[in-house]
């Protein structure tokens, strides 16, 4: 009974990885880069004793780098929603759409409910980046560390809205006491893969990537991106439309299907240059990334990174491996507060 479960559990786990892929195709390489990859490197310092210097300015340059790169998401996606949004409307004024079949209609209609959520959500969650980002000061410690109390004021308030808690479990046996002894005492993140909290710290909670959480930051790119494949799909079929009202009786090679053929083969040469584009424009971004992969590799990668929220190809960080012990608040000399 045990396997069956296993088996049942792993089965869905592949199958909802397969529809999170299939759901995020679209805008696939924005998401992992500008979502779970950011999110990602967060969740690495997040546990970091805060009490050292070394772990708030890692957590604020981790916290800076997503906000950056969220910000500038969120300002394309208003900016792209808003013009998108004049095409539809500019798009209704055509003759022919008159004629075509209603699903063309319905699809622009779909399309541009979209793009209004999309630019209501994008400008909503630039607000709430500033109001988690109150004054200019606050990720200036990532330069200067000035103000120990700010910048754990605002590591916290970001990873609040970035990722989640998850209780803490200790499964090997707690050192002596007399290892509690070393200056310092052990970190958060030692802890953690030693075991070896106090009894009062088990039941202490960590940071974890949140499910809902990249949902929502990732939403309005989603939107955009759907918002653009449903004006396509209605664009579609209002080209296509006197072509297909026609009966085999009175087909003919006129106009309407010179053009109907003209748009499909451009469309779908679009579609393969973005694809073949968004595959290959991401290669160097990371130093550890192998451009010479092969694409069923990239798949692969893609569907580990979707259903585990990790990288196999991604090094360990150096802030949390034991080899950098100073960046610990227990090993190393740089202990110091701000």
């Amino acid at each position: 009974m045990e396997i069956v479960l296993v088996w049942l559990r792993t089965a869905l786990i592949a199958v909802l990885t397969l529809l999170k892929f299939l759901a995020t195709l679209p805008y696939q390489r924005l998401y992992i880069y500008n979502t779970v990859r950011p999110a990602q490197e967060i969740e690495e310092v997040a546990n970091l004793d805060t009490e050292v210097a070394e772990n708030r300015k890692a957590q604020l340059a981790a916290i800076a780098a997503w906000r950056t790169g969220k910000r500038d998401e969120l300002s394309f996606v208003a900016v792209a929603a808003a013009v998108m949004t004049a095409i539809i409307t500019g798009s209704f004024s055509w003759d022919i759409v008159k004629t075509s079949h209603w699903t063309g209609r319905a699809f622009w209609y779909t399309s541009l409910s979209l793009c209004i959520s999309g630019i209501f959500l994008a400008s909503q969650q630039l607000s709430l980046l500033s109001l988690i980002h109150q004054q200019k000061k606050d990720l200036d410690v990532v330069e200067k560390c000035d103000d120990a109390q700010t910048a754990k004021v605002v590591i916290r308030r970001h990873l609040e809205q970035i990722l989640t808690t998850q209780k803490r479990r200790y499964n090997k046996p707690h050192l002596p006491a007399a290892a509690a002894d070393v200056e310092g005492g052990p970190s958060n993140g030692a802890e953690a893969e030693a075991g070896t909290a106090p009894e009062e710290d088990s039941r202490r909670h960590h940071w974890v990537l949140s499910s809902r959480r990249t949902f929502v930051w990732q939403c309005s790119i989603m939107l955009i991106a759907y918002s653009t494949v449903f004006y396509l799909a209605g664009l579609s079929v209002v080209v296509c439309t006197p072509v297909f009202e026609k009966g085999e009786s009175d087909w003919e090679w006129d106009a309407d299907s010179k053009v109907a053929v003209t748009y499909l083969v451009s469309l779908g040469i679009s579609v393969f240059l973005f694809g073949f584009c968004s595959y290959g424009a991401y290669d160097y971004i990371y130093e550890y990334d192998d451009a010479s992969r092969s694409f069923v590799q990239e798949l692969a990668r893609r569907l580990s990174i979707l259903a585990k929220g990790k990288d196999p190809m991604k090094k360990r960080s150096a802030l949390v491996s034991n080899q950098d012990g100073h960046r610990y608040s227990s090993v190393g000399t740089d202990s110091r507060e701000c």
